[in-house]
């Protein structure tokens, strides 16, 4: 049986982390696994350090876009790669600790979930601790409106839940396609599973990016429940103030 999990991951100018990022796939204590990268047109030396990679480890698929695409039409096309029976995603400046596929393997098979996700370390730039993140222990569509609790490089699906309902990134937004990804499969299948134990590190990179932004973040969650999710005015008001609210626990509590 193929117990392969296909790793995606979009790459953007990430010549600073890259190799660490694999250098955590090699550590794993769980070797079945496909590393489908897309470069996304780096301007800087992230493609050539990825090819050479690929050259030294066969479970290492390297491929381009032909023009700068964005995230969504990025992660769409590793998808579109993907052979493995389980999809796990990894971006290209996050770390996994080594028993990660080897714990969620077991778990979602022991629970036969469709999709599951762990706790998670928040790191700098620098890769120095910032804290732990801890999830609940289940999450519903009904749930993620009003908090996202995933990091992305924490999330571990099968992938038959995916191709099954022809799940894919939203090409039209430019940002926040992963929250309305887990929302889709989530949705269509089952309520996501959480573990306890911390399975990866997310890095925070830059004061000035747009994640760190609380601003622009909030607007364009705003617009999502308004012209995404086609809710009503009150209802958004209120799935809003639950997402503000997480938002201080998460970044300030």
């Amino acid at each position: 049986m193929n117990e392969t999990v296909s790793i995606i991951t979009p790459c953007f100018n990430a010549e600073a982390y890259i190799q660490e990022t694999y250098e955590s796939l090699i550590a794993q204590t769980y070797s079945e696994w496909e590393w489908i990268v897309f470069d996304d047109q780096s301007t800087d030396k992230s493609f050539s350090i990825l090819q050479d990679l690929a050259t030294k480890d066969p479970r290492v698929k390297v491929f381009q876009n032909h023009e700068n695409s964005g995230a969504a039409i990025t992660r769409n096309n590793c998808l579109d790669q993907a052979q493995g029976k389980f999809v796990a995603f990894l971006d290209c400046d996050d770390l996994w600790l080594p028993k990660k596929l080897e714990v969620q393997i077991k778990f979602i098979k022991g629970d036969k979930a469709d999709f599951i996700y762990s706790n998670y370390e928040m790191i700098d730039d620098k890769g120095s601790h910032i804290k732990n993140m801890s999830t609940p222990s289940e999450v519903t569509s009904s749930d993620l409106l009003k908090f996202n609790p995933f990091a992305t490089s924490n999330v571990f699906i099968r992938r038959e839940s995916i191709e099954k309902h022809n799940i894919r990134f939203l090409k039209h937004l430019r940002r926040r396609q992963d929250y309305l990804f887990w929302y889709d499969v989530i949705s269509k299948n089952s309520p996501a599973l959480g573990q306890s134990d911390i399975l990866s590190k997310y890095r925070q990179v830059g004061s000035s990016s747009l994640s760190s932004n609380k601003k622009k973040m909030a607007i364009i969650q705003w617009r999502l429940y308004r012209d995404e999710f086609k809710l009503g005015l009150f209802s958004s008001m209120y799935y809003f103030s639950c997402y503000a609210w997480h938002g201080v626990r998460k970044y300030f509590l």
